[in-house]
């Protein structure tokens, strides 16, 4: 078992370095953009269904009977869905993503340049190599919110008519509706939790080696939330990319839903 150091071993090993921070401001700033995003499509749901599908449901329990509705109600679900998933367009996602990405980037080289300057080192802020992986994760984390979309328009679909099939009317669909905003809500935590630890992970642990760094201290962020695994990990030395060290291979803040950093050990 990897041995685990004291605060005073680590602060002698790393020179003193300041310590990696976790972004919580952009991990919060990220999780609330893509809830501006989900309020949007719950905003033109409830606007579908109050005008076109409440108006053929009873108001308390069923279906109408006297008529046959059921290729209406078909039509303005039909036209709900095509009205939400157009709702935002690919360069508006792209924008919103860009903006936070860049601002992880620059976290990330803030955190490591004071690292490294502090046993007089220099770091890279900007290189084909970044701005390409930049680029990458953009497209991933578009991909990543279309398809949450897209989980939204499918669950809502299937609860409304659920909630019409069960004979629960009007309110049985706002319940639908509320419940399918709720898990949007909550993966679009997930999205911003797992994307910034990933992408700070990558980006610092790629600007510590350029700087020098051939190994890290694990950090968690020792609280409540911090799996078993990765508190066995706080305070070990790990070697950067190494395919048995740190978490079956990968470095803090990769595995899905992490927030730990690594403290870089530069080679002086």
């Amino acid at each position: 078992m990897v041995k685990k150091l004291t605060p005073e071993e680590i602060k002698q090993l790393t020179h003193g370095i300041p310590r990696t921070r976790y972004p919580w401001s952009l991990e919060t700033y990220y999780s609330r953009r893509i809830r501006t995003l989900v309020s949007g499509w719950k905003a033109i749901a409830d606007d579908h269904i109050q005008r076109l599908i409440n108006p053929k449901v009873k108001g308390g329990s069923q279906i109408l009977t006297d008529d046959d509705h059921s290729d209406d109600i078909a039509a303005a679900i039909a036209v709900m869905l095509i009205a939400i998933n157009g709702a935002d367009s690919d360069a508006f996602m792209a924008s919103m993503v860009s903006s936070y990405l860049h601002s992880v980037d620059t976290f990330s080289y803030k955190n490591i340049q004071a690292q490294a300057s502090h046993v007089n080192l220099t770091t890279i802020e900007h290189n084909s190599t970044l701005d390409e992986y930049t680029k990458m994760k953009i497209k991933e984390n578009v991909a990543l919110i279309k398809s949450m979309r897209s989980d939204f328009t499918d669950r809502l679909e299937k609860t409304i008519y659920q909630s019409i099939n069960d004979g629960g009317g009007v309110g049985a669909i706002a319940k639908a509706l509320t419940k399918t905003t709720q898990m949007a809500n909550n993966h679009a935590a997930f999205i911003a939790n797992d994307q910034t630890g990933k992408i700070l992970g990558q980006l610092d642990g790629y600007r510590a080696q350029r700087a020098g760094a051939s190994k890290y201290i694990w950090q968690s962020m020792e609280d409540a939330r911090v799996r078993p695994k990765h508190q066995a990990l706080d305070g070990t030395v790990q070697i950067y990319e190494d395919p048995d060290g740190g978490d079956d291979g990968m470095q803090p803040g990769e595995p899905i839903r992490c927030r730990c950093v690594a403290l870089s050990i530069f080679d002086l």
